[in-house]
């Protein structure tokens, strides 16, 4: 797999920053005084809502995925030094990421939380942040390598839809 990052441009990064700050709105959110964790389990409550059509802060004409991938990544930042980056992949996909400090990870926040919600499935983004706060449950992963950990995550997790829930 070939990767390529850049850093966003200042035009993107601004977006970035004014969507978190909407998030942080919505969700009545202290970016500074909340915990990342405490962040986290109200972005994931609201995919798990959005997914089973129950109401939540963020509304579908709101763009829910770029409102909770952004806090998501916010997040990221906050709690892991994660950063931003223009991300192409074998000269193909490109899309925006957060990339761990020795890019040994990746995370697409913006398309996976679009995925939870379009395709109706089990949300994991609050299983791979507490994963990587107790550091013990994913495994040594190579520096340089990009490892798409919400792929590995999505593994351990057994399939769900609501088209399965009966």
């Amino acid at each position: 797999m070939k990767v390529q990052e850049s850093p966003p441009d200042q035009e993107r990064r601004g977006l970035i920053e004014a969507v978190i700050g909407e998030a942080a709105a919505l969700f009545d959110i202290d970016l500074k005084t909340d915990s990342p964790q405490a962040i986290m389990q109200k972005m994931n409550d609201a995919v798990v809502d959005l997914v089973f059509e129950r109401p939540t802060s963020v509304s579908e004409d709101e763009n829910p995925h770029l409102v909770l991938g952004a806090l998501w990544g916010a997040q990221m930042a906050r709690q892991f030094h994660w950063y931003w980056a223009d991300v192409v992949i074998d000269d193909e996909i490109n899309e925006v990421a957060m990339i761990s400090p020795n890019q040994e990870m990746i995370i697409f926040p913006f398309s996976f939380t679009a995925a939870c919600i379009g395709k109706q499935c089990i949300c994991t983004i609050l299983l791979a942040f507490n994963m990587l706060l107790e550091n013990d449950r994913i495994a040594e992963i190579a520096p340089g390598t990009y490892e798409n950990i919400m792929l590995m995550i999505h593994h351990i997790v057994p399939p769900y839809t609501l088209e399965s829930d009966g």
